[in-house]
């Protein structure tokens, strides 16, 4: 009896994360914006390593939204973005003296899902390796 019950069991977590893949796959495949982000580094020992990015939206081209108007509404307040400590010096000073976006996919009545970090038209990604 107890076999009989332990294999639907077993395949249980294997259900949910295949479910949670696909979640997050369909969402990346949504229209991808740019918003336009200010930042400072918190300093937060227990926090880990991040920054803290806070759209601007008086910079943000509102082009790439419905109706030419940007959903503000839609999107957080703040999103932090954790990066490596050896890298930190070099994007907080770019952020402080370039442009940095933040690429969402997204669509009306999801929630916005960060995709990448662009410093100065870079993936934060390129960003970093090219020190």
């Amino acid at each position: 009896m107890k076999s009989k019950l332990l294999v639907p069991l077993l395949f249980l977590p294997v259900i949910v994360l295949s479910a949670i893949m696909l979640y997050y796959t369909a969402m990346c495949r949504l229209q991808k914006v740019e918003v336009v982000v200010e930042g400072y580094d918190p300093k937060n020992f227990f926090s880990g390593y991040y920054m803290n990015l806070q759209p601007n939206w008086l910079k943000t081209d509102c082009s790439q939204f419905a109706d030419n108007v940007c959903p503000k509404e839609d999107f957080a307040d703040h999103y932090n973005f954790y990066i490596n400590v050896d890298h930190s010096a070099k994007l907080t000073e770019a952020v402080n003296s370039g442009v940095v976006k933040l690429v969402f996919s997204y669509d009306k009545g999801y929630r916005p899902l960060i995709v990448d970090l662009l410093v100065d038209g870079i993936s934060y990604f390129d960003f970093i390796k090219a020190e």
